[in-house]
């Protein structure tokens, strides 16, 4: 796996690179290119009634969430409800028929070819409060833990979650951190003046 703090030093370099956006687009993107993938969705309370697409990167990944919420199965609920990374492979007929049946015969008209789509919690104090879900992953890479499906080049499964992690602040908002203190007054200061972004965008990604 990348060091953690690197990676998470490889996102700032993104948002702060990144063309005026909305933060949650410029950690999804950032994200999407760190891992190599297609694209990505981030759903926050995928298994709830109040379930919403934060953003999404791409028409295929929109696509991907809408099915999830129509047929009440996919990658994204399962790793919510699991806490853990799920991903399957659209046009394998092997893992359709293995893993996810009915998502995967839907979602597959949505993909052009084999199309790898992995999902990771997105993990706030312990809970999972959204899901991030990726296409397009690289094939062939390192295997899911003893289930045999590819996850992409280097540590994907590892690193991936750690970056859905940093997505967490702007599902759950920038409070909790005590603003009063003035070592995270400097703090926020000089990510502003570093990436140009709004202060609550910065508080953000600083909890990231």
């Amino acid at each position: 796996m990348t060091d953690r703090t690197l990676l998470l030093r490889a996102l700032a370099r993104v948002v702060a690179a990144a063309p005026a956006a909305p933060v949650t687009e410029r950690l999804c993107r950032g994200t999407v290119g760190l891992l190599g993938a297609g694209g990505a969705v981030l759903t926050c309370a995928p298994a709830g009634p109040s379930r919403f697409a934060a953003f999404a990167t791409d028409d295929v990944a929109a696509r991907l969430d809408e099915i999830e919420e129509l047929v009440g199965d996919g990658p994204g609920l399962r790793a919510f409800r699991s806490g853990r990374s799920v991903g399957t492979v659209l046009g394998d007929p092997d893992d359709a028929a293995e893993d996810l049946p009915v998502f995967a015969v839907l979602a597959g008209e949505v993909a052009d070819g084999a199309v790898a789509v992995r999902s990771w919690p997105v993990r706030s104090g312990g809970s999972a409060v959204a899901v991030l879900t990726v296409h397009g992953l690289p094939l062939g890479g390192p295997q899911d833990e003893g289930r045999g499906r590819p996850s992409g080049p280097g540590e994907t499964v590892q690193d991936g979650q750690v970056l859905a992690d940093a997505l967490a602040p702007v599902v759950v908002g920038a409070g909790g951190l005590d603003l009063l203190d003035r070592r995270v007054h400097r703090a926020v200061g000089m990510v502003v003046a570093q990436t140009g972004l709004a202060p609550e965008d910065a508080t953000a990604l600083l909890r990231a």
